[in-house]
């Protein structure tokens, strides 16, 4: 008895510890960031099973500059059909629209229309889980002609995305209902077929942070995000500090579960 009371003592110990570190970590890059403020996203992201191999998503992304002022950068909406496999593979086709926010202008955004098509494998054990994603997106993006005109051009380009996201536990005592688990994944963007200037990718992100699961269908995700983003005309690489705030939201529509599988909150 007296063992199981100090190993509690112990995980809720290691678990303030790290709550205070991460919480140290975002107060810290913040500060280094106020030269140039930081992102902030929220996403909502819901997924559904219609049966054991038909189900659906669909997402919804805000994106801003700073808390105060909070100044709009991004809104955009994603969907989709996807098919599973018996093999940990699922297949997922749809469509997004981005829109992104103008400054001084006279145009409230920016339209971007997508088509994208992406294969998703998820292995592991009891424990941790391990996810591949690859994406192919074909982007009809709206741009300015010129930098004093309000008219604009459509043009498509294509884009593919690689994504690897892992995920494991955070002991808790036995007496706490709340899961906690730590999420981190990174993720690269290729073009093809359009200048994106000296490099071959022009974006990455990197991810970590916590994932709180209460009972029921509903799980919280607060991570810290690095985004290295290519400036082909400068000829340089900038580095984004972000922070991500994702609600998902899982729904099983099944009337007889023969494929009983724990569906991995997948960022996006």
């Amino acid at each position: 008895m007296k063992f199981q009371n100090l190993n509690s003592t112990i995980i809720k110990s290691n678990w303030r510890l790290f709550f205070l570190f991460f919480v140290l970590l975002m107060v810290n890059l913040e500060i280094q960031a106020q030269s140039n403020r930081p992102q902030y996203w929220y996403t909502y992201n819901h997924t559904g099973r219609f049966s054991d191999r038909w189900g659906y998503g669909f997402d919804l992304n805000h994106r801003s500059n700073g808390v105060v002022p909070f100044n709009s950068t991004l809104s955009a909406a994603r969907m989709g059909m996807t098919y599973h496999t018996k093999t940990g593979f699922r297949f997922t086709a749809g469509y997004a629209w981005f829109g992104t926010y103008v400054s001084e202008r006279y145009r409230i955004w920016l339209h971007e229309n997508r088509i994208y098509e992406q294969a998703q494998y998820t292995h592991g054990n009891s424990k941790h889980n391990f996810v591949h994603r690859i994406r192919i997106e074909h982007r009809w993006r709206e741009q300015f002609t010129d930098i004093n005109s309000e008219a604009t051009n459509v043009f498509l380009t294509n884009r593919y995305r690689y994504l690897f996201q892992m995920d494991g536990p955070i002991k808790r005592g036995p007496d706490r209902t709340t899961k906690l688990r730590w999420q981190a994944a990174n993720e690269f963007f290729i073009h093809n077929k359009e200048n994106v200037g000296y490099m071959l990718f022009d974006q990455n992100r990197t991810l970590a942070g916590v994932m709180i699961s209460p009972k029921g269908n509903l799980s919280l995700a607060v991570l810290y995000q690095l985004i290295l983003l290519q400036q082909p005309l400068l000829r340089e690489l900038q580095t984004i500090h972000s922070f991500r705030i994702t609600l998902f939201h899982q729904l099983d529509l099944r009337k007889e579960k023969k494929n009983n599988v724990y569906e991995v909150p997948v960022v996006d």
